[in-house]
Order: C-alpha cells, then sequence, then structure tokens
C-alpha cells in the first residue's frame, strides 16, 4: 500500500453527490481515505468546457499502485468529475 494525494475539481451543483460517487469509487479499489480537505468553490484559470468554476477536494489516502490506472480511468467516466490528479505522496 501506497499514500496518494487525490485533487479533483468536481462541476458545481451537485457537489454531494458527486463527492459520494467519489468516495464509493475509492472503496471499490480498496483506496483507505485517511483525510478530506474541501478547499471549496474557486474560479477556474481556464474554463473547462463550459465550466468556469469548480469545487476543488484533496483526498489523502493509501491504496494498491495497481490499482491507480484504474481509478484515474473511471474519474474520467465521471461527467461530474472535472479533472483529477492522482500523485504519489511521501511518508
Amino acid at each position: 500500500m501506497r499514500n496518494y494525494e487525490i485533487t479533483s475539481i468536481l462541476r458545481e451543483g451537485n457537489v454531494e453527490e458527486t463527492k459520494s460517487a467519489v468516495k464509493d469509487l475509492l472503496s471499490k479499489y480498496s483506496f483507505t481515505i485517511q483525510n478530506e480537505e474541501d478547499w471549496g468553490s474557486k474560479k477556474l484559470w481556464h474554463p473547462i468546457g463550459q465550466d468556469e468554476n469548480g469545487h476543488f477536494i484533496l483526498f489523502k489516502c493509501t491504496g494498491n499502485p495497481t490499482d491507480v490506472s484504474k481509478v484515474e480511468h473511471e474519474f474520467k467516466l465521471n461527467v461530474n468529475v472535472l479533472k483529477a490528479l492522482v500523485i504519489k505522496a511521501n511518508g
């Protein structure tokens, strides 16, 4: 198991529903969320499609390195996740 930080930008409007879907996705691949930081809504530097604002959330979690690509792929399939970045964290 490795430590990861997952920063996601969620579409405005149904943030709680999308946040729940992201948590379900992480638990589906046996990622354990240790900390969650809600950074709130912010104006995007560049629009993503038609969206000019996004809701930023940081998840600190542990998971299996072989499942990271699967998680990233499923983020792309969810239309309410505008962007997601998964990075390996120290510690």
